[in-house]
């Protein structure tokens, strides 16, 4: 008689060998890429595993600098870190902030991109019209500003607006909620954010404030913007990678795969 948890044993072991053979390294011109799929224009992956995105647009750029083939791996976002650590794959494109907490379990490429901020305010306020940070700190004082509690945004906002009487709310629908109703004066929050509100029609009768604040304005409070992750102490990826990114950034094609995906540009430019 046949030993079926034998079988059983066997087979799961050849699938394991087999999955690692398939994914141990980054070889045969493949860059093995873990992102998240499931962030709305950042990166999607349909039920075909197919990757589609801004996060997408920036890895297919890597690879054909590099001449390269990508090859997508789609995981959780907790889950990139460990996994690529695991050598599941050879990078991490997944809208990945750089932090000094992540900085201490991965290196990061140049930052190439980051979420630009904005002031949203009524259409027919006198606040539509300021064009300086300077202005609006001023024109704020004893104004209701409104922020989603425990992100950056909030705290630049305890940083910069000390005269504005600061609301803070738990969810970003809270927050668009109280700015349509009018029991806040602005409200301060991220691009798509805002895209997604004044497609409402709730937002329709508002306008963002036309000054782009960018991590780049304030890298201590806002964060240093969007990088490759990769392992620690792999310097030849790093230098190849960095050399892509900034061609891409001078090239302007970092900047078109933002606007068509945020109408908007998101990207930082290349000290290099």
């Amino acid at each position: 008689m046949i030993n079926t948890n034998l079988v059983k044993s066997a087979f799961a072991t050849s699938l394991l060998i087999c999955a690692l053979a398939t994914g141990a390294s980054a070889k045969d011109g493949v860059l093995r890429i873990g992102t998240e799929g499931d962030a709305p224009k950042f990166s999607m992956a349909d039920p075909s595993g197919k990757v589609t995105g801004f996060d997408a647009d920036i890895a297919n750029g890597i690879c054909a600098e590099l001449k390269l083939k990508c090859e997508f791996v789609v995981q959780t976002f907790s889950s990139l870190v460990p996994s690529m650590d695991s050598d599941r794959f050879d990078v991490i494109i997944s809208g990945l902030g750089i932090t000094a907490e992540r900085q201490k379990k991965i290196d990061y490429s140049i930052p190439y991109a980051t979420t630009p901020l904005y002031f949203a305010v009524a259409k027919d306020s006198p606040l539509a019209g300021l064009k300086s940070l300077a202005e609006i700190e001023k024109a704020l004082q004893g104004k209701s500003v409104g922020v989603v509690t425990g992100t950056t945004y909030a705290r630049f906002m305890e940083k910069r607006m000390h005269g504005a009487d600061l609301k803070t709310y738990d969810a970003v629908t809270q927050l668009t909620a109280d700015l349509a109703s009018g029991r806040i004066d602005v409200a301060f929050a991220d691009s798509p954010t805002w895209m997604d509100f004044f497609a409402t029609p709730d937002g329709a009768n508002f306008t963002r404030i036309d000054l782009k604040i960018m991590a780049m304005d304030d890298p201590d409070v806002l964060g240093h913007g969007m990088g490759v992750g990769m392992r620690k102490g792999n310097t030849e990826l790093k230098t190849k990678v960095d050399a892509a990114l900034c061609k891409m950034i001078n090239d302007g094609k970092v900047k078109e795969a933002s606007m068509h995906w945020f109408q908007d540009d998101y990207t930082i430019p290349c000290k290099k």
